[in-house]
């Protein structure tokens, strides 16, 4: 995810990539939505995930499965139009194979992110000390601690230091790139 964001530069014609102007900023664009647009998708799963695991009983009803995921969804997913569409609003969780097949995944997938986020936010400010601590964790692999590599990325890991800030400078990153994607820049 961190290679995603660095390589960003990159894609374009006159640096040797594929792209177009036009078609980085509508690449940028859909790339930077997704992200943004996971967290709360994340919330969702990881919340029905939890439910699930704490209410085994209730769990033997799909009915009462399918209105924890309704709620659920209404919470973390407000202002998405479902008139007409309830049903499949409500049985959701049914098309999502992780939650059968990988529990918890996707709140990994939503701290992986957030620490790409942290990355390309050094990135802007300093590529080569940025790219140069990406390496560095890459090279420590599976010898460290997640909140060890984090740190040495020049992140932090927030399941171990829960810290708004860093949620909140992503989401800004986020919102600023868009803005300067929308108005040219």
């Amino acid at each position: 995810m961190s290679m995603e964001l660095l390589a960003g530069p990159y894609l374009t014609l006159d640096n040797g990539g594929f792209y177009s102007d036009a078609d980085i900023a509508r690449a940028r664009q859909e790339h930077l939505e997704e992200i943004i647009l996971f967290w709360p998708y994340m919330a969702v799963v990881d919340a029905f995930q939890h439910w699930v695991y704490e209410h085994l009983e209730e769990t033997k009803e799909p009915a009462k499965c399918d209105t924890c995921w309704a709620g659920l969804w209404q919470r973390f997913m407000p202002g998405v139009d479902w008139n007409g569409l309830e049903h499949e609003m409500m049985t959701g969780w049914h098309r999502r194979l992780h939650i059968f097949t990988d529990p918890f995944y996707y709140v990994e997938y939503g701290v992986a992110q957030l620490g790409a986020l942290q990355v390309w936010y050094n990135a802007l400010a300093n590529q080569t000390q940025a790219v140069n601590n990406y390496r560095k964790a890459l090279s420590l692999g599976g010898t460290t601690t997640l909140p060890e590599l984090y740190t040495t990325a020049g992140g932090i890991f927030i399941l171990a230091r829960p810290n708004s800030k860093v949620l909140k400078q992503a989401v800004n990153l986020v919102e600023t790139s868009l803005q300067e994607i929308e108005h040219g820049s």
